[in-house]
């Protein structure tokens, strides 16, 4: 994954072309005059702007933590001043909160700070995140909201461009294969970071589908030139519910059967065409499918080719459940502690259960499961017409943290929040029983 030095653009370029673009966003921006959307935007806008930087924002400044996790700090403080605090009861939190308080725990147990706070301050950012996107949708509704939001991918879209013309490519993984991504740190973030492009462009799809249909092909070119298998795979599940049930929904009752069976005729074409076109790319996971059984064993029993496999992520998770098994009783149920497998492995876990599982224990594994078990159970819960592209985001976001660490990057806090309050705002009307024998609507 990282075997290669990222090729990075002088830091004037990088601000050139931020600065450049930046009176677009700010012109969008000015239009909504309430401080929440304005946050949001620009929180989202200066996190891609630091990710650019990463040189300078990566590394540990003060007390272990890097400006990246003092910015998330110091959004989380802007963030509570400016938003409404009512809505952090909300109940599509209870599965953030359920994590943080197991994580909290396991901090204290392990007596790890550091890498606690660093930790505590992505999930903060999550839910503040969360609040300032829910309560401008409530306000604005989706399609103001996403079709600004379209305005923040623009700089690093040009700079993956440009990264494409000017042939500088990051060497990634052991099959030759390449990834452009505008001289960020690293694919898998640059990949969620359009994969949250094209999650706003199909939550656009019922309102706008023409903006959706001209931003959907520049995701796609995207995601495939910084060629990160996890995030194109994470992107077919929500492409496909807004392709598919968008064009059944607008289609009349008489003619969607026939609808059904043409989209679904083409859609398994291109699926084909697009499997063989990059088989190679893809191969290891399908030996991993069918030899996934063998694959379950210590590190150390792992042959030379087994070792490779997926970039070496069946290894990895090997060598993080081998060392969870082999720990304390405590450790058994609360982990090690957050962020406690730096200095004990190279590389990240590449899969957020398993990397929860080691630092948080059983106990950590369970909230997660509980987490996006929640959060199917609200998707599920969302107007018949925006159910599927609900599920369907949410089914890609689980794909992303099964071979990635999406809750781990600050890129995949943003892709989540903006989910999770799309979610929360399309919720259907439930009817409740009230003493007075009258039907009364609510949102619950």
């Amino acid at each position: 994954m990282e075997a290669e030095s990222v090729p990075t653009f002088p830091p004037y370029v990088v601000l050139g072309v931020f600065l450049t673009l930046l009176p677009i966003t700010i012109i969008t921006a000015h239009r909504f005059k309430d401080g929440a959307t304005r946050f949001l935007i620009a929180a989202i806008w200066l996190r891609y702007l630091m990710s650019a930087f990463h040189q300078y924002t990566f590394p540990p400044v003060i007390g272990g933590l890097s400006l990246n996790a003092l910015a998330s700090v110091a959004f989380i403080a802007v963030g509570f001043m400016i938003t409404d605090w009512r809505f952090l009861g909300l109940k599509g939190f209870a599965g953030i909160y359920l994590m943080i308080i197991v994580l909290v725990t396991s901090s204290i147990i392990n007596g790890i700070t550091g890498g606690a706070i660093a930790n505590l301050a992505k999930w903060g950012y999550l839910v503040t995140l969360t609040v300032a996107a829910y309560q401008t949708l409530r306000r604005h509704g989706s399609v103001p909201l996403f079709r600004a939001l379209l305005t923040v991918f623009l700089a690093p879209l040009v700079l993956q461009a440009l990264s494409v013309l000017l042939g500088m490519g990051k060497g990634s993984e052991d099959d030759g294969s390449i990834c452009f991504i505008g001289g960020y740190n690293h694919e898998g973030a640059f990949s969620i970071l359009t994969l949250t492009f094209l999650y706003c462009a199909c939550f656009l799809e019922p309102d706008r589908p023409k903006l959706t249909l001209a931003c959907i092909p520049i995701a796609l070119v995207s995601l495939f030139l910084a060629n990160y298998r996890t995030s194109i795979l994470a992107a077919l599940p929500v492409l496909a519910a807004a392709m598919f049930f968008g064009m059944i929904r607008r289609s009349s009752p008489r003619d969607r059967p026939l609808v059904v069976i043409v989209i679904g005729l083409t859609g398994l074409m291109l699926f084909l065409a697009a499997g063989i076109a990059v088989q190679q790319r893809f191969n290891d996971l399908f030996v991993v499918l069918s030899n996934s059984g063998n694959l379950i064993k210590p590190p150390e029993y792992y042959t030379t080719a087994e070792s490779g496999l997926l970039s070496a992520r069946a290894l990895i998770w090997s060598r993080y459940i081998t060392a969870y098994l082999n720990g304390r009783i405590t450790n058994l149920a609360f982990g090690f502690g957050p962020e406690s497998w730096e200095g004990v492995f190279p590389r990240y876990a590449h899969n957020t259960f398993v990397s929860i599982l080691y630092e948080a224990g059983a106990f950590g594994l369970a909230s997660m499961v509980l987490l996006f078990a929640w959060n199917f159970r609200l998707a599920a819960r969302a107007t018949l017409g925006r159910r599927p592209l609900t599920l369907g985001a949410h089914a890609g976001f689980l794909v992303l943290n099964l071979a990635t660490m999406g809750l781990w990057q600050i890129e995949g806090n943003v892709l989540l929040a903006l989910t999770l309050a799309y979610t929360l705002h399309v919720q259907a009307p439930r009817r409740v029983w009230v003493p007075q024998r009258q039907w009364k609507m609510s949102t619950g």
